[in-house]
This record gives C-alpha cells, structure tokens and sequence, in this order.
C-alpha cells in the first residue's frame, strides 16, 4: 500500500455546447488540465514529470480554486520530494474544501509522522477515525510502536482488523505485535506509509483506498 493519488478521469462532449455556454466550457477545459497533469505525474502514456504536473494543477486551481483533487495530488508531490511542510498546507486546504475528507487527514497524519511529530500525527489520525475509520487505525498504530506503547498498538491494529478481517497487511502487523515485535523496527519506514492504496474504482484515484 502507496500513497494516495486521486484519479479522475473524465470524458467531456463538445456536442450541444453553444457559444454562449462559457461555464460548462470552463469546466471541461478545467478537467482536461486536470487530466494531463494526471498524466505528467504518474507517467502515464508519457515520462513522470512532477514539475510539469505541479504546473498544471496549479492552472487547474486557478481556474477553479475548490478543485480540492489539484490540490490533494499536488500535497503527493511535495511529499515526494520531501517538503513536506507544504504537503501539510495542501491538505490543509483539501480539508478547508471539505472537512469530511478523512484520506487528507490520513495522508496529513502520516506526513507528521514523517517529520517525527507524533503528537499531531495522532490527532490527524484521530480525525481520520471519526470520519472513516478504515485506513487510519492501521496508521494509528505505528505512532504507538514508534512510542514503545505495545498495548495500545494492539488495540489499534485489532480494530483495523475488526473493521477489514480478510486485510493480509493488518493481519501481518498483528502477527509481528503479538509474536515478532523485534522485528518491527526493520520495517517501520516502509509500514509507516501503508494504508494508502492498490486498486481503481469507479471514481480513478489511484494509490489510495479509492484508487490504485
């Protein structure tokens, strides 16, 4: 499990647009911005060009300042390149659009974790669970870990697993809890991140729980 990129692509007409239908013209002009900075960014048809995506979701903002998925991709951006202050302003402003967006306050959380403060990553977590509270138990839990809180770790991740029984990665994480603990210390900056991703659905985010 990845990060989350959301993924949207769109299918505009031009059949029954009239001159005079400037707003629906905008909009599709809008998505079709967004669509090739989809591109640029996961490389799709084309080489990854972060500088070229963060460009044209900077267009797409501009155009329609509540486009909250131009700004969630561009927060992914700055976190793979490791600014990750300004990631956090992303998805601060993701949240100021829609303040149910429990993915931004996921990804923000593990963003702090990131940068070692884990008293914030808790709370962004926190959020994350009383909004929807899939993914964020299983994030939650490595803040414990890195604490040294065992038994809260495992109350976490066994909540993940009562959320998602048949989840391979919870199930592991219990496993090396209740058994292997040395052993999670190996893999902490990989596991840290998970939870953010492996499929498309109807709505094309990817590297996310509504993505790839």
């Amino acid at each position: 499990m990845n990060w989350t990129i959301r993924i949207l692509f769109l299918v505009w007409s031009s059949i029954g647009l009239g001159p005079g239908d400037g707003v629906a013209q905008q909009a599709s002009r809008v998505e079709e911005l967004f669509e090739q900075a989809q591109r640029y960014h996961l490389g799709l048809d084309q080489t990854v060009d972060y500088a070229k995506a963060f460009s044209l979701y900077e267009q797409v903002t501009k155009s329609q300042p509540n486009h909250k998925d131009a700004y969630y991709n561009m927060a992914h951006i700055c976190l793979s390149q490791k600014r990750y202050d300004l990631a956090i302003a992303y998805y601060k402003r993701v949240i100021s659009i829609d303040p149910q967006d429990s993915d931004a306050y996921n990804n923000m959380g593990s963003v702090y974790l990131r940068q070692g403060n884990r008293d914030k990553a808790k709370k962004a977590y926190a959020k994350a669970i009383q909004i929807n509270p899939d993914l964020a138990y299983y994030n939650l839990t490595f803040v414990f870990i890195k604490e040294g809180d065992k038994g809260r770790a495992g109350k976490a991740i066994s909540e993940a697993l009562r959320l998602e029984p048949d989840n391979a990665d919870f199930a592991k994480l219990q496993s090396q809890l209740l058994g292997e603990s040395g052993k999670i210390s190996d893999w902490w900056a990989v596991a840290a991140f998970g939870g953010f991703g492996g499929f498309i659905t109807g709505y094309y985010w990817l590297f996310g729980r509504k993505g790839i």
